[in-house]
């Protein structure tokens, strides 16, 4: 059923080069999760958008290790193309330059890392994060496009990638709880070390009361 929609899809729209060059460029915007990694450095720069860059960095290290390290080595699916129903493979993806990936395709690593990311932008941002659930959805389609993956490897990458996103924020955000109760108990520690830090040294050493009894003598 999975590759006669393929092959519906090739007889389909296959024939509109310009629609496959972008389906093409669309799906390499998210090799090696390329644009989920380019936009959360984007927003680790930033200040006001750091918490949100932390938060996804966690969420795609957790994607990275479910998707990529454990379940398309546990499912073991092999590529659509690497059957034979799919007779125009072969020569279209060499038609287009279109590098083909090797690994098994289940989930869709494509989709997981994009929605993993949009989706913790829409926890921070919410409406203003649709371009980016938009932009994810359309890397799901181009996989399936292209003949890379079947519709249930991206509706699953798509899911699981969610998933990771949600799991990378409360990851993160218990994290930050942690820390700030570590600081809220050692605080006056990290205070006082602070100001001994800045005590003027007198002969080469730190001093304490004879050291400020030296700036007002």
């Amino acid at each position: 059923m999975e590759l006669e929609i393929l092959n519906w899809v090739h007889e389909t729209f296959h024939g509109y080069a310009w629609l496959n060059y972008t389906m093409k460029y669309l799906s390499a915007l998210a090799a090696g999760g390329a644009i989920s990694i380019a936009v959360c450095t984007l927003l680790l720069i930033f200040r006001p958008t750091r918490r949100c860059g932390l938060a996804m960095a966690v969420a795609l290290i957790i994607d990275v290790l479910v998707v990529n390290v454990i379940l398309k080595n546990v499912v073991g699916r092999e590529r659509p193309w690497t059957h034979g129903e799919l007779s125009w493979a072969e020569g279209f993806y060499a038609q287009y330059g279109i590098e083909l990936s090797l690994d098994y395709c289940f989930p869709s690593g494509h989709t997981a890392v994009t929605f993993c990311a949009a989706a913790v932008l829409v926890i921070f941002y919410r409406a203003k994060a649709v371009p980016a659930v938009v932009l994810a959805f359309l890397i799901g389609i181009s996989r399936i496009y292209l003949g890379e993956h079947y519709v249930t490897d991206v509706a699953a990458g798509m899911v699981i990638g969610t998933l990771c996103g949600v799991a990378g924020y409360f990851a993160y955000a218990a994290l930050e709880r942690a820390a700030k109760r570590y600081y809220a108990k050692r605080r006056y520690y990290f205070k006082t070390r602070a100001f001994r830090v800045k005590l003027p040294r007198v002969r080469g050493r730190r001093t304490g009361l004879s050291a400020l009894r030296e700036l007002f003598i």
